[in-house]
């Protein structure tokens, strides 16, 4: 049997990813019996799971053990793209000068994957290679608080993980982004690299909001 700890994360793992594939809509209630029988679980992992969703912002625990999925306005999308453009901006300019030659060959890997899977359509495999790509450079900013703030706004923007997916066209214009971050790490310009990495995350920033918008999700 698994450990109390391993149940509700996977379960809270599985509702994150029903969330995002577009499993539930806004308006869906979690309803903790309901999720309970779903998992063949007692409702208290599924509490634990919830009470974890909704820590990191991708669920509204509600009164009475109910929950649903936060309701994003326009403003709060634009605010959680703003936090993250300084975040990782701060992130890669720390990771720069520290980045060994074993940690820029993972890069340039990262690198090739993400051109190679954008032009074959490949979205999962995008998207493994883009976090394995940017969570490099966090951990290499050598700063534990600034990795946790940053997986934490990196959780709630997963969410639009769904959006990569259905248009993987609008997101190739970022491939060559990581190419262009990726020259000023090898010539040790963390400045650039942190105006290279804004510029990327408000580009991405902006066809998040234009799909949105165009899905009448605003």
């Amino acid at each position: 049997m698994k450990p109390p700890e391993q149940i509700w994360k996977a379960i809270a793992q599985d509702i994150k990813e029903d969330i995002i594939a577009g499993v539930y809509n806004s308006a869906d209630w979690l309803k903790e019996t309901e999720l309970s029988e779903k998992y063949s679980v007692s409702k208290t992992p599924v509490r634990e799971a919830l009470r974890y969703l909704g820590g990191i912002g991708i669920v509204e625990i509600i009164p009475n053990r109910r929950a649903r999925i936060s309701q994003l306005e326009k403003k709060d999308v634009q605010n959680l793209y703003c936090i993250q453009a300084v975040l990782e901006g701060l992130a890669v300019q720390l990771a720069t000068p520290e980045l060994k030659q074993s940690h820029l060959v993972k890069l340039e890997r990262f690198v090739n994957l993400l051109e190679k899977y954008s032009k074959e359509g490949k979205s999962k495999e995008y998207e493994k290679a883009n976090i394995g790509f940017h969570s490099l450079i966090w951990r290499s900013s050598g700063n534990e608080k600034l990795l946790e703030m940053i997986n934490g706004i990196y959780e709630q923007l997963q969410r639009f993980r769904s959006i990569h997916r259905r248009y993987p066209e609008r997101f190739k214009v970022l491939v060559a982004d990581h190419r262009k971050i990726l020259e000023a790490i090898y010539q040790k310009d963390g400045i650039e690299a942190e105006r290279l990495i804004r510029l990327h995350t408000k580009k991405q920033e902006q066809y998040i909001l234009e799909i949105l918008k165009k899905e009448n999700m605003f």
